[in-house]
């Protein structure tokens, strides 16, 4: 299923792509693009907190009342959620489709040559051996020929072509039986294989205001530059969920609710508010700098959606 969504997000993400000519601006549009298509279900989601947080009152008194009777209980706490026209599990899809879809930006992310580019799986298997043949080893094997193929581009571009080709195919001839995969190997034979040939197909522009979103923070541990946008998404995040609590706790009061209560449901929310970003950061600094754009997007547009929804809708 992950794979499903990052292959159609793919699709997207590469129109924009070719719209605006920059990884960067086009992975900015496909986080508003994203956020205008959930905004429905976030207007539900939030209307569905607050009904929770409304009916809570009375799941406290059920629960005192049948507290040693638990089928009862849970007669009335059903009985509660139908009479309320509620789910046990409204809360539920929201969270697996966050779930999905940061798993399917991950996926495409890390494999744009499959998911965006929709390069054949055998050409992307003859890039990275061409990688692999020049001593570059990564975690990410297609950022890897990204990144490759992007310095091939640069130096097109300089008019050094000629050269680069004639380096290439030095090495490619010193490469020994052990360190190139056969399979590859009698591939290259057979067609012919070229990488220049497919330079413009597997082109990516991952310049962004001075950042190589190709990059990824552990294996770059020397380069400070790309830590600015994993900082920036933590920033974010806090700020993010100190808003979400005081425009809660806000609104609570101003419905005549007491936030000195305990509450077991508001401190699940908040302790899964927390949960997801600092998941999201221990993935962010592993990962390609473009996921971490994308989350870093995410958060301020989900800002702007809290303050629209609180200021303009009823809930």
């Amino acid at each position: 299923m992950i794979a499903f969504f990052a292959n159609l997000f793919g699709y997207i993400l590469n129109f924009l792509y070719e719209f605006v000519n920059n990884f960067g601006l086009a992975i900015i549009l496909f986080s508003i693009l994203i956020k205008l298509l959930m905004l429905p279900m976030s207007i539900k989601q939030q209307k569905t907190m607050k009904k929770t947080q409304k009916i809570n009152e009375e799941m406290k008194q059920i629960q005192f009342k049948y507290k040693n009777d638990p089928e009862k209980m849970n007669q009335e706490v059903m009985s509660l959620y139908k009479r309320e026209n509620m789910s046990p599990f409204s809360g539920c899809l929201s969270s697996i489709l966050q779930i999905i879809l940061l798993f399917a930006v991950f996926y495409l992310v890390r494999s744009p040559l499959t998911y965006m580019r929709k390069i054949d799986t055998g050409v992307i298997e003859k890039l990275q051996g061409a990688v692999e043949a020049t001593g570059n080893v990564s975690n990410y094997k297609e950022i890897a020929v990204v990144d490759y193929i992007n310095r091939i581009k640069q130096e097109k571009e300089a008019g050094n072509e000629q050269v680069s080709q004639e380096e290439n195919i030095e090495k490619n001839e010193e490469t020994s039986q052990e360190e190139k995969p056969e399979e590859i190997e009698q591939n290259e034979e057979k067609d012919n294989f070229n990488v220049y040939d497919y330079v413009d197909e597997a082109y990516i522009n991952m310049e962004f205001l001075g950042l190589d979103l190709s990059k990824v923070p552990t294996e770059n541990i020397t380069n400070i530059k790309t830590l600015i946008i994993p900082i920036l998404y933590v920033i974010t995040s806090i700020v993010s969920i100190k808003m979400s609590t005081n425009m809660t706790n806000k609104k609570s009061k101003e419905d005549g609710e007491s936030s000195d209560e305990y509450d077991p449901m508001a401190e699940a929310n908040k302790s899964m508010s927390w949960l997801m970003p600092m998941m999201s950061i221990s993935i962010a600094l592993i990962a390609p700098l473009g996921l971490a754009l994308y989350w870093l997007v995410n958060n301020i547009l989900m800002m702007i959606e809290r303050v629209m929804i609180y200021k303009f809708i009823k809930i």
